[in-house]
């Protein structure tokens, strides 16, 4: 007869299939993740224009999802050692989340500071014409 109260034990070979499917989710997550923030980079750098300001920006983007794709390389391959290896614990990360939530609100704020500053600049005008507000026409003094 078995006791009341007694724990039978789990043999974890049977769900570990389950679990390398979940790391293979993961890990296909942060790479979808890693192509928005690519795809992002690359639209200001074609349609953001040919400033300095467009390029810092896009290399922000670019930069985050090339960091963000050996992060989920790296811990792809990490968890299947500890799969492999049986190793009991916690799976979930709670750094690295945080993280890439302030990367997109800096870099969202590098890329609208960068083009609200690049707007409030205005040329110097030279001496020989001016176009005025009202009819667009050039005057020469």
């Amino acid at each position: 007869m078995a006791q009341q109260g007694s724990a039978t034990p789990v043999d974890f070979k049977l769900i570990r299939p389950k679990n390398y499917f979940a790391n293979e989710r993961t890990f296909i997550n942060w790479l979808q993740l890693a192509v928005t923030m690519g795809g992002l980079g690359l639209a200001l750098l074609n349609f953001g224009g040919n400033g300095i300001r467009v390029r810092i920006s896009a290399f922000v983007f670019e930069t985050g999802a090339l960091a963000l794709i050996v992060y989920a390389y790296t811990m792809f391959w990490r968890r299947a050692n500890r799969l492999q290896r049986g190793e009991r614990g916690s799976w979930d990360d709670q750094v690295v989340p945080v993280i890439v939530v302030m990367f997109f609100i800096f870099a969202t704020a590098i890329n609208f500071g960068l083009t609200f500053h690049k707007k409030a600049y205005t040329p110097p005008v030279d001496n020989l014409s001016v176009v005025t507000m009202s009819w667009g026409l050039k005057q020469h003094h």
